[in-house]
């Protein structure tokens, strides 16, 4: 069911973007594009902690400070898709607690399938949800119809199907200034890494 309110509860600020917050196989994750990250973790299968930990990232939607720390679980520069989680218990205690405490804090959104075409909305600058439609043909989303704007500061925000899922995520230029149309952006259903599938609904 369509709940924008609650589909605003759940979008956090991520950087200079934004991501969205969603229930996990065992603690909340949130989801994000690549670029809302102040770097990419080392390309390599096993990294140190503080490789993939990113400190003063998030914070409540609109909040001028970043306090919370966050690890990165997975990136994909070239779909432009992050996923984060807690920073590790043992070594970093306090700012695993600001984590939790902070997705607590919020709703969660569903993971959804976003169709060829699509109706969807998208969060404002100012907080306000507007629609747009949505279309893809088996790869990345591309937005049109968005007569509000998509602007620089959207990225990492979900996009919302009329079931209340976030079907893809907003991918725009830190530059960008209204546009209506514009992708790909990344699509859940097809970017998300094997391990995540299970929670596309």
């Amino acid at each position: 069911m369509l709940d924008l309110n609650k589909a605003r509860g759940a979008v956090i600020s991520v950087g200079g973007g934004r991501g969205f917050v969603i229930e996990g196989p065992d603690d909340r994750l949130i989801i994000t594009a690549a670029h809302c990250l102040p770097a990419m973790p080392p390309a390599i299968p096993s990294s140190y902690t503080e490789e993939r930990t990113y400190e003063g990232l998030l914070s409540p939607l609109g909040a001028a400070e970043r306090p919370v720390w966050a690890e990165c679980l997975f990136v994909d520069p070239v779909s432009d898709l992050a996923i984060l989680g807690p920073p590790d218990g043992q070594e970093l205690p306090e700012p695993f607690d600001a984590y939790l405490s902070l997705v607590d804090s919020c709703h969660t959104v569903e993971v959804g399938t976003c169709d060829p075409e699509d109706d969807v909305w998208l969060l404002s600058l100012d907080g306000e949800w507007h629609p747009c439609g949505a279309k893809h043909v088996g790869g990345g989303v591309w937005f049109h119809g968005a007569d509000h704007g998509i602007h620089g500061g959207m990225s990492g925000s979900p996009a919302i199907n009329r079931d209340g899922q976030a079907v893809a995520v907003v991918s725009v230029s830190s530059s960008a200034d209204h546009h209506t149309s514009g992708g790909p952006n990344p699509n859940l259903a097809v970017h998300l890494p094997g391990w995540a599938i299970q929670l596309v609904a």
